[in-house]
C-alpha cells in the first residue's frame, strides 16, 4: 500500500512540474532568438535611446546665412528628439557642388539638402512662377511667405517635389545688376555685355535688355569678375556677400530683378525609415515652423552686404525712374512670354502668376 501512495505521489509532481513548464504561473517566457528575420509587423520597436544620423549636404559657405539657418534647424531638431536625432552638415560643397544636390537627395547618398532651384533648369518649372522677374515684393520675408503659401495650398508645384519629403521652401534675397567696370545708369548699357545668370526666365530678361547671360557657379564668381571674364552678374546679395563678389565688383544697381529661391529637401526613404516619434519631430520642424526659423535672416543679410559694399568703396543705387520703369516694361514681356510659353506646354501659367500676384498682395508689408 506504501508503495503504491509513493508512486501516485510521484506521478503528481511530476504534473506539477509540466503544468509550470507550459506557463501556468500567467506569464510567457519570451521565445529563443533563432537568428531568423520575423516578419515587419512582429519586429520590436527600437529602444528610445536609439540615434538616427543625416547626412545633410549644402554648396554654401560654413559662414553664411544659409548656413546659420541649418545649424539652427539642425540643433532645435536635435534637441526636440532628445539627442536622437543628429544631423552631419555638410557645407562648402564638401560631397558635391551645387549642381549635384538635388542627385545626392534622390539616389540617397545624403538624408537632407539645402539648395538653389535654378541650378536645376527645366525640373521645377512652376517654382519659376514666384522667381520671374521683378514681381511685387518688398523683401524676403514677403516673398518666402508667399512661396510657402503657393506650394502648400494650391497644386501648382505639387507634383515637381512629389518625390521628396519637403522641409521648406523659401526665397533668398533680392539680386541687384553688379558691375565692376561701368555704373549702369541706363537700360541699354547692357547691350553686348557678358552677364552671370543660372537659367529660365532671369536669362530671358538679360538677353531683353541685350546682354547675353552666362552660366557661372558662384563658386567662380568671384574670379570672373575680378578677371573681366563677364561684365555683369544677377546674383542676390546673399551670395555677393557669403563670397566676397564685393572685392572684385563696383556697382550694385539696387533694381530687386528677382527673389531666387531655396530648397531644403529630404529623401522619402531616410523620412519613411524613421520611428514615427522622430517622423514626427521632422514634421514639426518642417513647413511653417521651418520658415519661421531665421525668418529675417536674408532680409538682414540684405543690410549687411549693402553695407560692406560701401566700407569696401562701392556704389550701391537705383537707376533713375525712366530707366526703371523701363526695366518694369522688359520684365512685364518677360512674365507674358513665360506665362504663353508654359501655357502651350500644358502648365496652367496664368492662374499660377495671378495667384503669386494676390498672394504677394496678401503678405506685403
Amino acid at each position: 500500500m506504501k508503495k503504491k501512495r509513493f508512486v501516485l505521489l510521484a506521478l503528481l509532481m511530476a504534473a506539477a512540474l509540466v503544468f509550470a513548464a507550459c506557463g501556468g504561473s500567467g506569464t510567457e517566457t519570451p521565445p529563443a532568438d533563432t537568428g531568423t528575420d520575423t516578419e515587419a509587423g512582429d519586429a520590436a520597436a527600437p529602444p528610445d535611446n536609439t540615434v538616427y544620423n543625416l547626412v545633410l549636404t549644402s554648396h554654401e559657405p560654413p559662414d553664411s546665412r544659409a548656413a546659420n539657418y541649418i545649424n539652427t534647424w539642425a540643433a532645435a531638431v536635435e534637441e526636440a528628439s532628445g539627442g536622437r536625432l543628429i544631423t552631419e552638415i555638410n557645407f562648402g560643397g564638401a560631397l558635391g557642388g551645387p549642381t549635384q544636390t538635388i542627385d545626392l537627395i534622390l539616389n540617397g547618398s545624403v538624408d537632407l539638402g539645402f539648395g538653389l532651384q535654378s541650378f536645376y533648369p527645366n525640373m521645377f518649372p512652376m517654382t519659376d512662377t514666384v522667381c520671374l522677374p521683378m514681381l511685387p515684393f518688398d523683401d524676403s520675408v514677403q516673398a518666402s511667405k508667399v512661396f510657402w503659401d503657393f506650394y502648400e495650398n494650391y497644386d501648382f508645384m505639387k507634383d515637381e517635389y512629389s518625390q521628396y519629403k519637403v522641409i521648406l521652401l523659401r526665397t533668398n534675397s533680392s539680386a541687384p545688376i553688379a558691375t565692376n567696370k561701368v555704373k549702369l545708369e541706363r537700360v541699354d548699357q547692357v547691350k553686348g555685355m557678358n552677364v552671370r545668370a543660372m537659367a529660365g526666365p532671369l536669362n530671358d530678361f538679360i538677353i531683353s535688355m541685350g546682354g547675353s547671360p552666362v552660366g557661372v557657379s558662384i563658386a567662380d564668381l568671384y574670379s570672373a569678375m575680378q578677371n573681366n571674364t563677364l561684365d555683369a552678374a544677377t546674383t542676390d546679395w546673399h551670395g555677393l556677400y557669403s563670397f566676397k563678389i564685393y572685392e572684385p565688383t563696383k556697382y550694385y544697381a539696387d533694381e530687386k530683378l528677382l527673389y531666387n529661391t531655396y530648397f531644403f529637401l529630404m529623401n522619402k526613404d531616410s523620412y519613411a525609415k524613421l520611428p514615427a516619434d522622430l517622423q514626427a519631430v521632422i514634421d514639426e520642424f518642417s513647413g511653417e515652423n521651418a520658415l519661421n526659423i531665421n525668418i529675417d535672416d536674408w532680409n538682414t543679410i540684405e543690410e549687411t552686404a549693402k553695407e560692406t559694399v560701401l566700407a569696401n568703396g562701392g556704389d550701391v543705387y537705383t537707376l533713375p525712374e525712366a530707366e526703371h520703369e523701363k526695366l518694369l516694361a522688359l520684365a512685364g514681356q518677360v512674365q507674358t512670354n513665360w506665362i504663353s510659353g508654359m501655357e502651350a506646354q500644358g502648365f496652367p501659367a496664368q492662374e499660377a502668376y495671378d495667384t503669386v500676384i494676390e498672394l504677394a498682395q496678401k503678405y506685403a508689408n
